[in-house]
């Protein structure tokens, strides 16, 4: 059924692991299941939902960037504070306390709510919201002292 409804074959097998990592998290519930063919199928449906959710979330994150990038100027100089900035971002992620890096790549590079999240990481929403509150203070508070005239972007590119 996934791979019918997804035509990409990665996103499909993604969408599958998802599926076998959502039961056994439930695995204590799923012998009170009567009929689990029906619970199987749903289980597939959503799934398959919120790969399309994630991927409409990537899309229009990359609709943004790229609006973004046609507004500036490509010069050499500019290419080089994009790197610049691409790395200083990716350096001050991977200092963050893992639990906050973890919740930070799963909202912002794959797209997955909260709720999601806090299923997969074992902890509560409200956890997972002051993760990612705190990982985009650090970012929005670093960037501020080595890339002011950017943080303006990036802000832009997160919402």
């Amino acid at each position: 059924m996934v791979n019918m409804r997804l035509p990409d074959i990665d996103d499909a097998k993604d969408v599958v692991q998802d599926i076998f990592v959502e039961l056994w998290l439930k695995r204590e519930m799923l012998l009170a299941i009567r009929d689990f063919k029906p619970y199987l199928y749903v289980l597939a449906r959503n799934q398959v939902i919120t790969a399309y959710r994630r991927k409409h979330v990537q899309l229009r994150n990359e609709g943004l960037l790229f609006e973004g990038l046609n507004t500036l100027d490509h010069s050499a100089e500019d290419n080089a504070i994009a790197k610049e900035l691409y790395n200083q971002i990716n350096l001050i992620v991977e200092a963050l306390p893992e639990t906050t890096r973890k919740c930070y790549h799963l909202s912002k590079n794959e797209g997955k709510r909260n709720q999601e999240i806090a299923d997969l990481l074992n902890i509560s929403e409200k956890t997972v919201r002051n993760n990612l509150s705190e990982a985009l203070k650090r970012l929005k508070s670093a960037l501020s002292q080595t890339h002011p005239e950017l943080l303006a972007l990036l802000v832009l590119l997160i919402k």
